[in-house]
């Protein structure tokens, strides 16, 4: 199996290459080898021969040079998704995949446009501990961001304590559609929640059988 972790050096700002480490670990424990390879700015890109792509958190800053960055390829990156491809984006790299940023000084920014929720940012920083729940399953991190997520209709978590997506909708957090996965929950998500590093080696190993 081969997995991509996607702007590895531009959106690594909570060692999210650990998360990559788990996954090649898991899927190691069910018998299946991975290769994990890294492509950033600079690099061409052709999604579909990886079976997990995977992007971290970055400064808003570094987020808007992967968005530009990517949009060309969000066509590619869509078809992958439709083969059966599994991509997680973690800290606000999810935010890309929305219908539109807007930054704390109201300048716009369209996203890539897979999901209709919105991001608008603010100087509010949100940075606590956070439990939530997947599939029964209890999970632990943290948040540190300073936006709010409008608009999700299938999201990933159900929230215990922390921040939700917005105070509109404090008890669910990030998004969860077909093979998408995207979570304001760094840690990193999968060293810190070994179900969640084996909810997606056992995905991977069935969709590889």
């Amino acid at each position: 199996m081969k997995i991509l972790h996607l702007f590895d050096d531009l959106m690594n700002l909570y060692g999210e290459y650990a998360n990559t480490l788990a996954l090649q670990r898991a899927i190691s424990e069910k018998g299946r080898a991975a290769e994990i390879e890294r492509r950033s700015v600079g690099d061409e890109l052709s999604f579909s021969e990886y079976d997990f792509i995977y992007i971290g958190s970055g400064t808003e800053k570094n987020q808007k040079v992967a968005l530009e960055y990517l949009r060309p390829y969000a066509e590619d990156l869509k078809t992958a998704l439709s083969q059966g491809k599994i991509l997680l984006a973690t800290g606000n790299s999810f935010e890309m995949f929305g219908k539109k940023i807007t930054d704390r000084d109201g300048k716009e920014y369209d996203g890539l446009g897979f999901f209709g929720f919105t991001v608008t940012e603010s100087g509010v920083r949100t940075v606590e501990d956070v439990n939530a729940v997947f599939e029964q399953n209890s999970i632990i991190g943290f948040i540190n961001k300073s936006s709010e997520i409008f608009g999700v209709k299938e999201p990933f978590f159900v929230i215990k304590q922390g921040a939700g997506n917005s105070e509109k909708s404090p008890d669910v957090e990030g998004i969860r559609a077909g093979g998408f996965y995207g979570t304001h929950i760094i840690g990193p998500l999968l060293i810190r929640n070994k179900c969640m590093a084996d909810f997606f080696a056992e995905l991977l190993t069935q969709k590889n059988n």
